[in-house]
């Protein structure tokens, strides 16, 4: 049986440092321990980080005899979306490794799939973390970090059983829908009263 991770590492900024994390030793270690057979890098503008991170990967496995238990595949940027990897990540009980875009972290969790985000420090401003630390918070996602990401790999197992529906279901009169701004205004505390 297949169990796929697809990772997304955005549409824009290069975030070659969550590849890097992605195909290290002890995520790939990660993988294999929680029985993942297939990881998919959307590597976005970094083709060449993921050609070599994955090469390494490849060698990493081949030397544990570990080679044929775990597929590493990559692809561009597809401007259609991620629909089709997030059904495949449903279809295999997997998981959504993703930078901290609002986009791939709201369209993962429409799918109700097991999300780890993992916030770019390297962009200016910090609202990547600002939106992991809120989001997990509330029990809708793993905050990860490039620096220790297995930890949140093998976590998602339990996570599976235990995160937050997404957005929360309203009934009545209050099923209204929401932008995208206002759920993540409450997610994290901030309700206007004014315009209820």
């Amino acid at each position: 049986m297949s169990k796929l991770c697809f990772v997304t590492t955005g549409a824009t900024a290069p975030f070659t440092k969550l590849i890097e994390a992605v195909l290290s030793h002890a995520s790939l270690d990660a993988f294999l321990q929680c029985g993942f057979t297939h990881i998919l890098i959307q590597y976005g503008t970094a083709p060449d980080v993921y050609q070599s991170s994955a090469e390494a990967a490849r060698q990493y496995l081949k030397q544990n005899g570990t080679e044929q238990k775990l597929e590493i595949d990559g692809i561009d940027f597809d401007s259609s979306g991620l629909f089709e990897q997030f059904k495949l990540v449903q279809q295999t009980q997997g998981l959504v490794i993703s930078h901290a875009g609002s986009g791939s972290v709201l369209e993962a969790l429409r799918f109700q799939l097991p999300l780890v985000v993992v916030p770019n420090t390297a962009l200016l401003d910090n609202h990547q973390e600002e939106l992991a630390v809120a989001m997990d918070r509330a029990g809708y996602v793993i905050h990860g970090n490039v620096d220790h990401l297995a930890p949140a790999i093998k976590d998602s197992e339990r996570f599976r059983t235990q995160m937050a529906q997404f957005p929360p279901v309203t009934a009545g009169k209050e099923r209204k829908v929401k932008s995208f701004a206002n759920i993540m205004d409450e997610t994290v505390g901030f309700t206007d009263f004014n315009n209820e």
